[in-house]
């Protein structure tokens, strides 16, 4: 019988996030998944700054990039009409290095997701088909059974359930899937188009119905629709189901050819109550399934699996006791739940076929759009929900706040982003948050009782003997200093982010995500809450 520290049952973007989470924290990890080959349909078409913050801290963000497409625009029609249009390059964030949207199917995704879990040696085992799962006070044992249809059994400390809407994590963990189906069908098809408007962007069509259209690489256009009405039940949609469905729906002449994949499909909303129960964690699709509104399921999932990686890794190297562990539940199910919700409200004005509810969203949603549309701030405003940039957790019990610290963020919060200045030219500061640590940020100040490097690095030395192996120390200054080293901010944007005119920390989890914030003059309370 084998022993490793995780078994990672799903192979998809949520399992893929969580083994590169592992790998990099050095922890001994089994990927599988019951599927031989990964599937090429294209499925989730987006993913968010949040997730592209995350995925640098590997280095490997701007690859991804480079295989999608970032500057699209977005084309509302109602009624055949254009009634607003907008680039989705700048969505107004400056506190990001990624501030727009990537467009790339989740094939691809996954793909590169598999090369970059190859570079520290490790690969999905497929097809692996988990049979069953025991857990008992110290650790799970799970039958596998390979392609061969030969058994094994693998001992391991926690199992995580990446593996869906049908996870056998969720069952062996006796936790309920609650929520149902959404009433209307859906059709769905990858095809090519030959229109007489420009087909390179986020297209809406609104009438009776709701058709939307998604640019793909290779040419392709994705187009979703609830199941029109003339649509029998039992029917699957044709290429000419579509193209009348086109006809109908958008301006001009546009001729639709060589698709594909044309699909019917039925969307559901549903959760589990707990993420975890005991040695058994739930993460993406196994703990909670949404509309499609915003592509945030796939980026959902792989936050869920970065929240919980560095904990699980925590915890296994015995540096924190399991308690750890239920953060993980209490931060990310309420993540989850919220998401639930405002998927759900616009999802269902979005497909209804009510008529007087189709004239107020026909109404109401061109409206919204070129008011975002017509101020940067406005755009920052409304899609930092969209982009997740905006999750924080505040409420979490291993986030802290100093009691003297009166600036404008607070423990739970994302760490914000901003440019900085190195030895070795310009870089930004989450560019230093990289890899499995913690990282404390020490500042300098701006006003009047601003200190020097040469303090900041006694208190550097100071926090570093009393917490070894766990974090790493930036020291960003307000001003260069031939006698000391650091990164310095010379126009003050970092210290104004973080709210230090006086001399101050911010100490930041391995998820971006600030654990405790305040003055120079409270380490000693930063310290006593690390000892907790």
């Amino acid at each position: 019988m084998q022993d490793i520290d995780v078994l990672i049952i799903g192979g998809g973007p949520t399992g893929m996030m969580l083994a590169l989470e592992l790998a990099m924290q050095n922890v001994t990890f089994r990927i599988v998944d019951k599927e031989p080959i990964r599937s090429d349909k294209s499925r989730a078409l987006v993913v968010h700054p949040r997730s592209l913050e995350l995925l640098n801290r590997h280095s490997i963000a701007h690859e991804l990039i480079e295989l999608g497409r970032l500057a699209l625009g977005l084309r509302l029609f109602v009624n055949k009409k254009l009634v607003t249009e907008f680039e989705l390059g700048d969505l107004g964030f400056d506190d990001t290095a990624f501030t727009s949207v990537l467009f790339i199917s989740q094939a691809d995704t996954e793909r590169f997701l598999d090369k970059a879990l190859s570079r520290y040696g490790k690969a999905v085992e497929r097809p692996v088909t988990a049979e069953k799962l025991e857990q008992d006070e110290s650790g799970v044992r799970v039958w596998l059974k390979g392609a061969d249809g030969v058994e094994e059994q693998v001992r391991c400390k926690y199992v995580v359930g990446c593996d869906g809407a049908h996870s056998v994590v969720r069952r062996a963990a006796e936790l309920e899937f609650e929520g149902a189906a959404y009433s209307q069908d859906f059709v769905l098809a990858d095809v090519h188009i030959e229109w007489d408007h420009p087909a390179d962007c986020l297209t809406l069509f609104m009438a009776q119905g709701m058709l939307i259209g998604f640019p793909m690489s290779g040419g392709l256009f994705r187009l979703v629709a609830t199941r029109p009405s003339d649509l029998s039940n039992h029917d699957e949609p044709t290429l000419a189901d579509f193209q009348d469905l086109f006809d109908r729906m958008a301006p001009g002449t546009g001729k639709l050819y060589d698709p594909v994949w044309i699909s019917r499909f039925r969307l559901h909303h549903r959760a589990t109550d707990h993420y975890r129960m005991g040695r058994l964690f739930l993460a993406g699709d196994a703990a909670h399934i949404h509309s499609p509104v915003g592509g945030q399921g796939m980026n959902t999932g792989m936050q869920d699996s970065v929240n919980l990686g560095w904990k699980l890794a925590r915890v296994i190297r015995g540096e924190k006791d399991d308690s750890l562990l239920d953060s993980y539940d209490v931060e990310r199910h309420k993540v989850g739940e919220r998401l639930l919700r405002t998927t759900d409200r616009f999802f269902r004005l979005g497909a209804t076929s009510n008529y007087f509810l189709s004239i107020l969203r026909n109404t109401f949603v061109p409206w919204v759009l070129s008011w975002v549309a017509s101020e940067r701030s406005r755009r920052a405003r409304i899609f930092r929900f969209i982009s997740q940039l905006g999750i924080r957790y505040r409420n979490s019990p291993i986030v802290g706040t100093a009691s003297t610290y009166r600036g404008p963020l607070r423990g739970g919060d994302r760490a914000p982003n901003e440019t900085i200045q190195g030895a070795d030219g310009e870089t930004n500061l989450l560019e230093l948050c990289i890899g499995p640590t913690h990282h404390l940020i020490l500042f300098s100040g701006t006003g009047l009782t601003a200190t020097d490097g040469q303090s900041l690095e006694g208190t550097a030395v100071k926090f570093l003997k009393a917490n070894p192996d766990w974090v790493k120390v930036h020291k960003i200054l307000s001003a260069s200093s031939p006698q000391s080293s650091g990164y310095v901010d010379p126009e003050g944007k970092v210290h104004s982010r973080y709210g230090f005119t006086e001399p101050g920390y911010a100490l930041v989890r391995p998820d971006g995500h600030v654990a405790h914030i305040g003055p120079l003059s409270a380490m000693e309370e930063l310290q006593e809450w690390v000892k907790k």
